[in-house]
């Protein structure tokens, strides 16, 4: 699968108040492999908020979003699931597996 995480995707990419703390950006491209003899898959990704002095909107959620597509070329096979999973928590830890 081809996945693809945007942090704050609400916002222009300039504007963005979460990044990675790796490379310091607001999105993660990757590849997941799935198949059945291989074991469960999980990926850690550490983000940070940017210095409150860096942006001005301090009330508005942070929007996450996380999506998963078949390679191109790939069988003509359907992903299905949930479209929409919303939460508002205080501290956030996001990881999926």
């Amino acid at each position: 699968l081809e996945a693809e995480l945007q942090l704050d995707r609400l916002k222009p990419k300039l504007s963005r108040r979460i990044l990675l703390l790796h490379g310091h950006h607001s999105s993660w491209h990757g590849t997941l492999v799935v198949a059945p003899e291989a074991p469960p898959l999980c990926r850690n990704l550490t983000a940070y908020l940017r210095d409150e002095a860096d942006f001005k909107d301090k009330l508005s959620p942070v929007a996450l979003s996380l999506s998963l597509a078949l390679p191109q070329g790939g069988p003509g096979l359907v992903l299905y699931g949930d479209t929409l999973v919303q939460a508002q928590v205080g501290g956030a830890r996001l990881s999926w597996g």
